[in-house]
């Protein structure tokens, strides 16, 4: 009885999340549901649901140390996340298709708010998540964005559910849920024509509206996306002003340390180089004393994967356990291999790896291999077994090797010049003639 009675309060104080979601990218269907919490303007997934391939159905229990009870979380898949309330002891049963969200069975009140958002958001959503809704005219648009926009804010407004938490997190969320669905409009190639012939809805958000809190970047699923919808939206269709759609959309955010996140989330997207960042249009734009130092790190990432600069040194333990260090050599030429005993293609560069070592003996080169594993007993098998010469390194795949210089894949080719610059850091595999010709420019250079 006692481990009855146990079973039956752990049960109450977990959310259980079911249902079906049915989503189609291109003929791909997803294969895993997430659950998210919005941290610092990024979806951040707190668990995940595998969708069975039969009929995209899931099953998820949320348990209270997930620290997600109590709270809105985003639920969704590539891209389509859906704002659903856990309430302890809760069933939610959902079934996502086509851009519409339905609830099944027994709601909080919570719930009840989200449940009939997505009643009255369905036509609009269904145009812009089906294909034969992408087909409709624009005469459709304007009516469904006129009509349902007052609705949608009204029920912000007068959100009324007893839970202070979940109703001040409405009024600041809910009306960037709203813009991104209208905003999607603009990303369906949907054309409006002149701007008294756009809904009027748009018209004033167009003439008016400015991002003017770091709200959007605290609450929106994808502040980001909506940011940049919005201004290609207001910018290229309703204003016919051409040019790159992130300078445009700082005319658009006045709030400065939301200029900033939107500008470091640019660099984190290789959307910026180090000279737009460092230029005097953007540069009064990071605010805060963080800001700053991601928007420098950031910088410095940038610079080390380009030829000329300064390399960024690293340090990982050899077989003996002795940290060494890039910059141990400086002076000479360091050609890096990153690399694995599982990876197959790094395993066929190794006799060209030692054949160019042989070519290069007594000069002033060091072959310096840092693999990619963590499982240090089989690294130092292999290095065993096959006698490999060199600088043998592991990282454990860890450290600035790997998040500097943004190694994400294996086998990796680096070639640094004896004053500590970068030459490549994408340089051709030992396979390949152009490697050894690159050695010995570096060689002949005084």
């Amino acid at each position: 009885m006692g481990l009855f009675l146990s079973a039956l309060t752990a049960s109450a104080q977990n959310t259980n999340l079911k249902g079906v979601f049915l989503k189609d990218v291109m003929g791909t269907k997803s294969n895993t549901i997430f659950i998210a919490q919005n941290e610092n303007g990024r979806l951040v997934p707190k668990t995940s649901a595998a969708l069975r391939t039969t009929d995209r159905s899931f099953q998820a229990n949320i348990t209270p140390d997930m620290g997600i009870i109590g709270k809105v979380n985003y639920v969704g898949a590539d891209g389509e996340f859906y704002p659903i309330y856990f309430k302890k002891g809760e069933t939610i049963e959902i079934n996502v298709k086509d851009g519409g969200l339905v609830f099944n069975g027994k709601l909080s009140k919570e719930n009840q708010f989200f449940s009939k958002w997505f009643k009255l958001l369905k036509p609009l959503r269904n145009l812009d998540y089906t294909p034969v809704g992408r087909t409709v005219g624009s005469g459709r648009y304007y009516e469904l964005i006129d009509s349902i926009s007052p609705l949608a804010e009204k029920m912000i407004a007068n959100v009324k559910t007893g839970n202070t938490y979940f109703d001040n997190w409405v009024k600041k969320a809910m009306p960037f849920n709203l813009q991104y669905d209208i905003m999607s409009v603009f990303m369906n190639g949907i054309e409006f024509g002149k701007k008294t012939e756009y809904p009027k809805w748009l018209q004033n958000h167009f003439n008016n509206y400015s991002f003017s809190s770091m709200d959007v970047w605290n609450y929106s699923p994808m502040p980001f996306e909506l940011i940049t919808n919005h201004t290609f939206g207001r910018a290229w269709a309703y204003n016919f002003i051409m040019g790159p759609t992130l300078p445009l959309s700082m005319n658009y955010i006045s709030d400065a340390q939301l200029r900033g996140e939107i500008l470091i989330e640019a660099m984190n997207r290789h959307l910026l180089d180090s000279c737009d960042v460092r230029c005097k249009k953007y540069g009064s734009s990071f605010v805060t004393a963080d800001q700053k130092a991601r928007r420098d790190k950031l910088l410095r990432r940038w610079k080390v994967n380009q030829p000329g600069y300064p390399y960024i040194d690293f340090a990982y333990e050899d077989v003996k356990g002795k940290k060494v260090k890039l910059s141990d050599y400086k002076g000479k030429v360091v050609v890096v291999d990153v690399w694995a005993t599982w990876c197959t293609p790094c395993k066929k560069e190794i006799p060209y790896l030692e054949e160019l070592q042989e070519d290069f003996n007594g000069q002033d080169v060091v072959f310096m291999s840092v693999s990619f594993d963590t499982d240090r007993a089989a690294w130092e098998k292999m290095i065993s077994e096959k006698q490999m010469g060199g600088v043998q390194l592991i990282s454990y795949r860890k450290g600035e090797l790997v998040d500097d210089y943004e190694t994400t894949a294996v086998p990796r080719f680096m070639v640094f010049d004896r004053k500590g610059n970068v030459v490549t850091t994408d340089a051709p595999r030992p396979s390949e003639p152009k490697l050894k010709r690159i050695i010995e420019d570096e060689l002949h250079k005084k």
